[in-house]
Parts: structure tokens; sequence; C-alpha cells
């Protein structure tokens, strides 16, 4: 999928690979959007708006999908900064703050999946893409030290604090049940 035989494709042949393109990885980057999003209409946009840059800036020898993740979370970043810039405000005056939901339920089958995806977008910043790509894009300790530049040893010292802290999420979720 190199960038100079894209140019080379028909229009109706583009169409059909990036319509192919985009029905194939949609789910899982709705997942990855959501997390980061927590906002289900916010998640499609940002989903749409990153597939298109990244199906346009794309090189061949590594994975679309890995990719993909990236544009998606620097577009997220992006789109962050420039609303903490200039936040939207309501009507009353405060800023609105969507309500922390599983929106992910309809992109992750089972109930202990849910729960988990919930967990995860709750976490820090750093360990939720760390154990986005782990958990859903099966990520090996060596593919996700080279993704963010680090070691190993540092991809499994923040895979290990992220579990600690998705043990006590469940631990105080549990303890809310039994009351």
């Amino acid at each position: 999928m190199e960038g100079a035989d894209m140019g080379r494709k028909s229009d109706d042949s583009w169409e059909n690979f990036i319509g192919e393109m985009y029905s194939r990885y949609f789910d899982r980057l709705m997942v990855i959007a959501c997390s980061y999003t927590h906002d289900r209409t916010k998640a499609e946009d940002l989903v749409q708006d990153a597939f298109l840059k990244a199906i346009l800036s794309y090189r061949q020898g590594g994975s679309f999908l890995s990719w993909a993740c990236r544009v998606i979370r620097n577009s997220f970043l992006d789109n962050y900064r420039k609303e903490a810039r200039f936040p939207e405000e309501d009507i009353d005056g405060k800023t609105d703050i969507p309500a922390q939901e599983d929106l992910l339920a309809d992109y992750i089958k089972g109930e202990d999946r849910r729960r988990l995806a919930a967990m995860i977008s709750a976490l820090p910043m750093k360990y939720r893409d760390v154990m986005i790509q782990s958990v859903y894009l099966e990520k090996t300790d060596a593919e996700l030290a080279n993704l963010y530049e680090t070691s190993e040893a540092n991809v499994r010292q923040m895979k290990s604090r992220a579990k600690k802290m998705l043990v006590a999420m469940k631990e105080e979720e549990d303890e809310a049940e039994d009351r």
C-alpha cells in the first residue's frame, strides 16, 4: 500500500479499497476511540477523521492497524489540547463533562470484556495506551517497547502498574456491589 502504488488505482477501485479497509478496521478503531473520548459520537468523528489521515499517510512495512491507532491517539490529543484552550460551555456556564459510561459495550463481546474495557478507559493515558495495545491489539512487549521507544522492562513495569490499578478498581467495584 505504498503511496506511489495508491496513486495508480482507478477512482472506483480506490473507493472500494477505502471502503473495505474502513469496514475491516472500524470496530477495533472504535474501541480505541471510545476509550479516549468516552462519547460515541466523538469517537465516531475521531475514527472517521483519523482513518482518512492514517490511510493517506500509511507507508508499507508496518501494521496499518497500529498506524491507525497512533493517528487516532494523536488526533485525540490534538483535539483535547484545542478544547482545553477553548472550552465549550453550556447555558449554566459549566463545562460539559460526559459521564463515564461503558460506551464500548457494542464493540466488545462479553460482560467481563466490557467491564475490563470500562476500567481500562479510566486508567491514566500512558497506562491506558499500553493496555489497549496489549489487550485488544495483542501487541508483544517487544512491539510495545519499539512503538513507545522504551525498554521491554519499562513496558512490563507499566503493564504491571496498570494491572494493579485495574485490580484495585475491580475490588472497589465488588465492594460497592456488596453494600
